[in-house]
C-alpha cells in the first residue's frame, strides 16, 4: 500500500458502436454488437480482427478481449480452438430505491446517524484511513467538492474514454461522502475513512447505466494501480464469466472488493456482490430492521445502515439518499479504517475481522439478511488489536 500524491492517467481505446462495412453484395450497414472473448491462453488480437472486430479493450488481468464485431461472426469465434468463451456485453445497472432529498445546512443533524450506527467516531482520530487507495466505481466523483477535493487522487471515465472522472448524476459523489469526506467544522458531513484517497472509475452514465465491459476494465485499472479497496454500489441480475474472473483476479492481487446486493426488495443478491470474492453488502433500517428494498440472500455478508444516508452531492452539494449503495460504502469506510491500522492485512483477513466484529442482527448467527450482522467499526479495530 502507497501513500500517493499524484493523479493518475491510464490511456483506454474507445470507439463507435456501430459502423458501415463493406459486404460482397454492396454496402450495408451491420448488426455490430458488443463482446467478450475470453481466451484459453494468452488474448488473440489479430484472431479478433481478422473477423472484423473493433477492439475497444484488451485486459491484462485476465486473457480477454471486449470487441464490436458482426453478430454473424459470434459462432464463429465460439468454436475457434483459442476461445474459451463468448458473453455478450450486457448492460450493469443501479436500481433505485426511492427519491433523494436535497439538503441544505439548515437542516436537521440527526439525519447523520449512520456513523454513530457503526461507531466509527469512536476510531476516529486514532485511524482515518490515511494512504489507503479506494478506487470508487460509479458514476464518477464531483472532485471538486470541498469535502471531497482534498482527498482525491486522481481516476479515469471509461464511458467517454478519457481522464475526466466527472459525476454527471451525483451517486458516485455520495458513495465517495460516505467513505471519505474530510472533517470539515463548518458542515456535519464526514466520511467513515476522512482521510482515504479517493480514485473515481467512472464506469455508469448520467442515468446509472453501464456495461459490464466497462465495469471489467474499471476493476483491471484498479488491479494495475494498485489500490487496496474497491468499492461497488452497482450490479446486474446476470452472472459474466470475465466480471467472476476480474473480480477473483483483483482479489488474489490483495484487493479487497465490496458491492451492494441490490434494491429489488428481497430479490437475489446481484452480481458482483454474490461472488465469493465479493463482499456483499444488504441495507439496514434506522431502526435495525433490514430495509425493504434490499436484496437478501446466502451470499450476504454484512449489513450497513442505508436510509436517510446524508453525504455529498454533485455540484457541491448534499443529499440524503436510501439505497444498498449507501450500505456499501460505510463497509468500504471500514475496510479503510482496518487497513490504515495495519497495511498487511490480507483479504480474507479482513474478512474475518468483519465477520467476526459485526453486531449479530436478526436471527442468532448468520442469516441472510444482515449476514454476519451490523458492521462495526470500532469493534473490528478491537478484534484486530487483541489478535
Amino acid at each position: 500500500m502507497k501513500c500517493t500524491l499524484t493523479p493518475l492517467a491510464v490511456s483506454v481505446f474507445f470507439l463507435a458502436t456501430v459502423i458501415i462495412v463493406s459486404a460482397a453484395a454492396g454496402q450495408v450497414l451491420e448488426d455490430k454488437v458488443t463482446v467478450i472473448i475470453g481466451f484459453k491462453d494468452s488474448p488473440n488480437a489479430e484472431l479478433v480482427e481478422s473477423v472484423g472486430g473493433v477492439i475497444r479493450y484488451q485486459y491484462h488481468a485476465i486473457p480477454a478481449i471486449a470487441a464490436e464485431i458482426s453478430r454473424y461472426r459470434i459462432s464463429g469465434l465460439k468454436n475457434h480452438p483459442d476461445v474459451e468463451y463468448v458473453e455478450m456485453d450486457n448492460e450493469v445497472f443501479i436500481s433505485k430505491s426511492n427519491s433523494l432529498f436535497r439538503w441544505e445546512k439548515d437542516n436537521d443533524p440527526e439525519t447523520c446517524w449512520s456513523l454513530e450506527c457503526i461507531d466509527a467516531e469512536k476510531v476516529c482520530p486514532k485511524f482515518t484511513g490515511e494512504c489507503v487507495r479506494v478506487a470508487v466505481i460509479d458514476t464518477g466523483i464531483d472532485y471538486t467538492h470541498p469535502d471531497l477535493a482534498p482527498n482525491y487522487y486522481g481516476g479515469y471515465d471509461f464511458v467517454n474514454g478519457d481522464t475526466d472522472p466527472m459525476d454527471d448524476n451525483g451517486h458516485g459523489t455520495h458513495v465517495a461522502g460516505i467513505i471519505a469526506a474530510v472533517d470539515n467544522d463548518d458542515i456535519i458531513i464526514v466520511g467513515v475513512a476522512p482521510d482515504a484517497e479517493l480514485y473515481a472509475l467512472k464506469a455508469l452514465d448520467s442515468q446509472l447505466d453501464g456495461q459490464i465491459s466497462d465495469i471489467n476494465a474499471a476493476i483491471d485499472w484498479a488491479i494495475q494501480e494498485d489500490m487496496d479497496i474497491i468499492s461497488m454500489s452497482l450490479g446486474s441480475s446476470t452472472d459474466f464469466i470475465s466480471l467472476r474472473r476480474m473480480c477473483q483476479e483483483a482479489y488474489d492481487e490483495g484487493i479487497v472488493l465490496v458491492a451492494a446486493a441490490g434494491n429489488d426488495c428481497g430479490g437475489n443478491v446481484n452480481y458482483p456482490a454474490a461472488y465469493d470474492s465479493v463482499i456483499a453488502v444488504s441495507a439496514m433500517e434506522k431502526n435495525g430492521s433490514i430495509a425493504c428494498f434490499s436484496n437478501i440472500g446466502p451470499e450476504v455478508e454484512l449489513a450497513a445502515p442505508g436510509v436517510s444516508i446524508l453525504s455529498t452531492y454533485k455540484e457541491d452539494g448534499y443529499a440524503s439518499i436510501a439505497g444498498t449503495s449507501m450500505a456499501t460504502p460505510h463497509v468500504s469506510g471500514v475496510v479503510a479504517l482496518l487497513l490504515s491500522a495495519n497495511p498487511s492485512l490480507t483479504p480474507d483477513e479482513v474478512r474475518s475481522i468483519l465477520q467476526n466484529s459485526a453486531t449479530d442482527l436478526g436471527d442468532s448467527g448468520w442469516d441472510d439478511e444482515y449476514g454476519y450482522g451490523l458492521v462495526n467499526a470500532y469493534d473490528a479495530i478491537g478484534y484486530l488489536n487483541n489478535q
